[in-house]
């Protein structure tokens, strides 16, 4: 999961921000000394299912340190305040790939509780080119859809998102 940031001090006074007496609908947090509401809003951010002309698709072994250190997954991350969801993709794809790609369309959005990041996933396909790592990944590669590593995906996004693109039915939720 990922971690939750609660700020403690109003963006316009500096006052000590306060949950509200009782839940009345509206803002989760209140300026104690304006009154200002504080919205905790989610944090946007974008991926890609990204094929290749063979139709392989590209996966990342990330190396940032967190849940997914290691483990494989989409191209992707944050979108800057102001930036189209489509061009985040594209860059991102840029950024950690090393190769210029076309979004072919929007595959879905993905929430879960507790999680402030809502992630928008594209499908997109790259122009021929190398493969080069980025200082997010600690290995990049194009997979056939036979030799994806199922058991060694990063998020749960990450395999809900390639299912949806290749077809393939949901995999199954334990009760």
């Amino acid at each position: 999961m990922a971690r939750v940031f609660t700020p403690r001090y109003c963006a316009a006074c500096g006052g000590q921000l306060l949950a509200p007496l009782a839940a009345s609908g509206g803002p989760p947090l209140v300026c104690g000394r304006c009154g200002l509401g504080s919205y905790l809003d989610p944090k946007l951010a974008v991926a890609t299912v990204l094929f290749l002309p063979d139709q392989s698709v590209v996966l990342l072994r990330r190396a940032q340190r967190d849940q997914a250190f290691g483990r494989w997954i989409l191209p992707g991350g944050h979108v800057d305040r102001g930036e189209e969801l489509p061009s985040a993709a594209l860059r991102e794809v840029a950024e950690e790939t090393g190769l210029t790609a076309c979004v072919q369309g929007l595959l879905g959005v993905y929430s879960y509780p507790g999680n402030p990041l809502v992630l928008v996933v594209y499908t997109a396909l790259a122009q021929p080119g190398p493969l080069l790592t980025s200082r997010e990944s600690l290995e990049i590669r194009a997979f056939g859809h036979q030799e994806i590593p199922w058991d060694e995906l990063g998020y749960l996004s990450t395999g809900q998102a390639l299912r949806q693109a290749l077809g393939l039915p949901p995999e199954p939720v334990a009760p």
